[in-house]
């Protein structure tokens, strides 16, 4: 399943370093400050390679000017270069190995920079010293939920929530792991305290709506996929799981011919789940909905699944990377 990291944004949600420095009164001085200033407003604006190279010309006429350091380093892991990012913030931690802030931003480099297990270390690390650090809680279970321990995610998030109960992405993150454990009442409650708040993301909508159907509660499936096509009208998965259960089991033929024509209009493409369809014994306007499927080329003239089928994960295909969720840290 395709999930929202919010890690990026918990680098850009660390507070920008100012500290007290060490500069004289000098000319040289100010200039240096100058840049360093001219850097957070750039990085303030998230114009992360201009507020690197004016981090960079604040090092060069002053390189005990520790904020900049920092700044720097964080500006050029939002720029994507962790690299040396990396280099920087181990640096920096060389005399100060427990900074949360450096912590934080060395695990978020090591994530972005495709070390899942280091920025895992990291993020205990961060966790070790403030086990209730929102960002460092959320990404730990991301990660960890990735790498197959659902467990210490759920327990992670719990944790998160105990503190934060109405953080929108920790909530829907929960549920999501709730779900994967098979604990669906649970997970229906998380996702409906969501909803209630009015932060669901049409993903957890859609997630709901699945977690009703499982359980043969088809209006509540239907409300919550609604509340999904509402809340993204592309959303090509929600509209065919509205049209799958109005065509085979509320039997609203109509509307279900709308709701999939609403999906096949926002590219619908799981040539698997559209041959399933036709395989449902309680089908619907059954001849109106192979046409539509054959128009699109989902379906053969045996109504089997089209050469190269897709049988990806519908909901999670069209998952939005910036929803964050997800919204997001």
């Amino acid at each position: 399943m395709t999930r929202t990291v919010r890690i990026a944004v918990a680098a850009a949600s660390l507070a920008f370093a100012v500290f007290a420095t060490a500069c004289t009164t000098t000319e040289t001085s100010r200039l240096a400050l100058e840049w360093f200033d001219l850097g957070n407003t750039w990085s303030e604006l998230k114009k992360w390679e201009k507020a690197g190279a004016a981090y960079s010309r604040a090092l060069a006429l002053d390189s005990k000017l520790g904020a900049a350091t920092y700044n720097f380093a964080r500006a050029l892991a939002e720029a994507g270069d962790y690299t040396k990012a990396l280099a920087m913030v181990e640096e920096i931690m060389a005399s100060d190995p427990e900074n949360i802030r450096l912590l934080s931003l060395k695990a978020f480099a090591l994530h972005k920079s495709g070390n899942a297990r280091a920025a895992l270390t990291a993020y205990d690390a961060v966790l070790a010293l403030d086990p209730y650090a929102p960002d460092a809680v959320f990404n730990a279970a991301l990660l960890r939920s990735a790498a197959g321990d659902a467990i210490g995610a759920e327990a992670d998030l719990e944790r998160l929530l105990s503190a934060q109960p109405e953080d929108a992405g920790a909530l829907g993150l929960y549920a999501r792991i709730l779900a994967e454990l098979g604990k669906r009442e649970k997970a229906i409650e998380v996702f409906e305290r969501l909803k209630s708040s009015g932060k669901s993301d049409p993903y957890s909508l859609e997630r709901l709506g699945g977690l009703y159907a499982s359980g043969d509660d088809y209006a509540k499936a239907i409300e919550a996929y609604a509340a999904a096509t509402l809340a993204d009208p592309r959303r090509a998965s929600a509209w065919f799981e509205l049209a799958r259960l109005k065509l085979t089991r509320v039997e609203d033929g109509k509307a279900g011919l709308e709701a999939l024509k609403r999906a096949l209009d926002s590219g619908f493409a799981d040539k698997d789940a559209a041959a399933a369809l036709l395989l449902e014994s309680m089908l619907l306007e059954r001849e109106a909905v192979t046409k539509m499927l054959r128009e699109k080329k989902l379906v053969a003239a045996d109504g089997s699944a089209a050469t190269g089928a897709q049988t990806t994960d519908s909901a999670a295909a069209t998952v939005d990377p910036a929803s964050s969720a997800g919204a997001t840290k």
